[in-house]
């Protein structure tokens, strides 16, 4: 993307431009996750094929260009503080892609013009500065409407909204459990909304561990997992592996949460410390269930049989319960 905005400075013609601009076109469709914008991907195919079209008109510029930032490299040795400065803005630009924490993008912001003053770059116009600036701003706002949109903001896994999206993408052979924490309401009502967002970061922490599957916040207390190309029994083992990791988390409680001394002694904690148990429903694709909304029915209506016999279990739909 910021090449597609930045190389067009550096052609006389706007053919490479084209090309390239293009070509990040087709990249920023496919790679977006909004359904609606599923129906742009023609019009980036056709804005492709236009300016690859134009590609070989340009080769002789791209030459050029590539012979400068060879000269550059070579005089490298000269600005190993820019390269660091570099390296560290990276650095925290991943960092910022992954926690998504505004800190992380000023860091990286702040230390991109650091290191261009310090560079020994080829001498570059103000506009193709700029549209590199501009490009990474682009990038910056679209990717926080994608976090506003698509993560939950609480836990930090993927919401409703996400899982909506993977699971009409997907195909073949699938599982999907839905989990819910045990008496969380009345959890919510003795230890106040504080304790309980602890403790809905706590067992989201555990779900995203679980091996082969990818966590969703379905709402509420409730999550999903979903498994893609995974068997319902390497399924339930996984699932199990969290089930037995939640039972023993200990979540802290401020001092004047917990009731008394005493009862957290009698149920085996610390006093300050609550336990947390988790209630999972798991089903498959198969013949009698081939979409993806009927395999989430039979998820729920398994964790509601869960929930039945006592709670904290895993129960497969249309069988016994597991465990």
């Amino acid at each position: 993307m910021l090449a597609a905005l930045s190389v067009p400075m550096y052609a006389p013609s706007s053919t490479a431009g084209l090309s390239l601009a293009s070509a990040g076109l087709v990249l920023l469709i496919v790679v977006l996750p909004e359904p609606p914008l599923r129906s742009l991907r023609s019009l980036g195919l056709v804005l492709a094929a236009a300016g690859l079209s134009t590609l070989p008109a340009s080769m002789p510029r791209v030459s050029q260009v590539l012979d400068e930032w060879a000269g550059w490299v070579s005089a490298a040795p000269l600005g190993l503080a820019a390269w660091a400065l570099g390296a560290a803005a990276a650095w925290a630009l991943l960092r910022w892609l992954r926690r998504g924490w505004p800190l992380d993008l000023h860091l990286s912001l702040a230390l991109v013009p650091a290191m261009v003053a310090l560079s020994p770059a080829p001498p570059l116009s103000m506009r193709a500065w700029l549209a590199a600036f501009a490009g990474a701003i682009v990038i910056a706002v679209l990717y926080g409407a994608y976090r506003m949109a698509f993560i939950d903001a609480l836990t930090g896994l993927p919401n409703r909204r996400a899982l909506d999206e993977r699971l009409s993408r997907s195909t073949g052979r699938m599982a999907v459990a839905m989990v819910d924490i045990d008496f969380f309401k009345r959890f919510n009502d003795r230890y106040g909304h504080e304790a309980g967002d602890r403790v809905l970061k706590s067992v989201a922490g555990q779900l995203r561990r679980c091996a082969g599957g990818s966590a969703y916040r379905y709402g509420g207390e409730e999550f999903a997992i979903v498994f893609d190309g995974r068997r319902v029994e390497h399924a339930g083992e996984a699932l199990e592996d969290v089930r037995t990791a939640v039972e023993s988390l200990r979540v802290r409680l401020r001092k004047d949460a917990s009731r008394t001394r005493a009862q957290a002694v009698r149920r085996g904690q610390t006093a300050g410390e609550v336990g947390v148990t988790i209630s999972i429903g798991l089903a498959e694709r198969d013949p009698e269930r081939r979409t993806c909304s009927a395999v989430v029915d039979a998820a729920d209506k398994a964790l509601y049989r869960s929930k039945q016999r006592g709670r904290n279990r895993l129960t497969l739909a249309g069988a016994a319960r597991m465990n």
